[in-house]
């Protein structure tokens, strides 16, 4: 068996369509498989299983949803401990911009919003990481 990172990818559905405007997230799932096609079929079944339901802030029920991958890779058949690289991203230009703040980190985020919520609030909700991650 080896382990593999599927990227997942969802999208807001409202009343059953999906509203591009909205808020989506990316969800990061190891995935334990024999081989590539093995884990690509486990990655489609933890995305089909993976939906959440929030009340907007304008009171509207949306559906956060499955859409598919963003991408399938190989960690290997090693152990995971400490330190283990699960997944990496070439940055083609401007890599400190990526670098945030501690108190700008997810972990350090408080838990309920300051002042009148934002889209950020969905993605912790969920265990989203950082909402405004664009790839």
């Amino acid at each position: 068996m080896s382990w593999f990172m599927a990227v997942l990818v969802r999208g807001a559905h409202v009343g059953g369509t999906l509203d591009d405007h909205r808020l989506g997230d990316l969800l990061y799932r190891l995935v334990e498989a024999t081989d590539a096609e093995g884990a690509y079929e486990r990655a489609l079944e933890l995305g089909r299983g993976a939906s959440d339901e929030y009340d907007d802030e304008d009171g509207t029920r949306v559906t956060l949803a499955f859409l598919g991958l963003a991408d399938l890779t190989e960690i290997g058949t090693g152990e995971l401990v400490h330190g283990t690289e699960v997944y990496s991203q070439l940055l083609h230009s401007r890599p400190s911009e990526k670098v945030v703040a501690k108190e700008e980190l997810t972990v350090f985020e408080p838990d309920e919003p300051e002042s009148g919520g934002d889209e950020g609030d969905v993605a912790s909700n969920y265990g989203g990481g950082r909402a405004d991650e664009s790839a």
